[in-house]
């Protein structure tokens, strides 16, 4: 695959910044180092500023963005927002403010412009962040698991609630579920709730407002015609 320039910034409670850049694999998870140009030597976001609260940010990428979180011990923090270089209106706030600790780092999966992968970043009323993803083939359901346990969503977020959640996907004309996007489906396999889909080729991802309940045995997924 291709590398790409992926640039970024994150914005702290005291008004500094870090700015992120670093040449990426397309369609490999890596780390956003902060930009040599600013910092000298590239660091984690942890590292390079520990004790710093981050209120928002930005990752713009040249041909594809899947997703972007904080990752801390393993898990995810907290999703941050990106877009595709030249779409992006505004820089977003985080869903919560994260303190930062050494450590921490800022993961990030770009993608091609044809590359199929979708994602579904959400936000419960627990504070938990988590990313189900999936990368269509064909005409299918297509099922979205966590993307660091590869449960479903039922499994890994039962008995909170999304209050906000994006869905990244090319597919476009070829979504064919409720929303025309993500769709969580209870145990007895009705609607509970739907993302819309967006492109990020098109318009910057944006956290949709939601109320969506999730149980044991819910799932995540999509349908595609092709």
């Amino acid at each position: 695959m291709a590398t790409n320039t992926v640039n970024g910034i994150l914005n702290c409670s005291d008004g500094t910044t870090i700015p992120l850049q670093a040449e990426i694999a397309e369609a490999t998870e890596s780390t956003l180092t902060t930009s040599t140009a600013f910092t000298g030597v590239a660091q984690d976001i942890g590292d390079y500023a520990p004790g710093k609260v981050v209120v928002s940010g930005l990752v713009s990428a040249d041909n594809g963005f899947s997703y972007a979180y904080i990752l801390r011990q393993g898990v995810v923090e907290v999703n941050v927002a990106g877009s595709i270089k030249g779409t992006a209106a505004t820089v977003v706030p985080l869903n919560k403010p994260v303190k930062l600790q050494a450590g921490d780092k800022l993961r990030v999966l770009t993608t091609t412009g044809s590359t199929r992968q979708a994602a579904l970043s959400v936000f419960t009323n627990k504070g938990t962040s988590r990313i189900f993803v999936v990368t269509p083939s064909g005409a299918a359901t297509n099922s979205l698991i966590d993307l660091q346990t590869s449960n479903s969503i039922g499994n890994t977020i039962q008995s909170e609630i999304i209050v906000a959640a994006t869905f990244t996907s090319i597919d476009s004309t070829k979504i064919e579920s409720p929303g025309g996007g993500a769709a969580v489906l209870n145990n007895l396999g009705n609607c509970a709730g739907a993302v819309p889909a967006c492109s990020p080729g098109v318009y910057q991802p944006a956290w949709q407002p939601s109320r969506i309940p999730v149980a044991l045995n819910y799932t995540a997924s999509f349908v595609t015609n092709a």
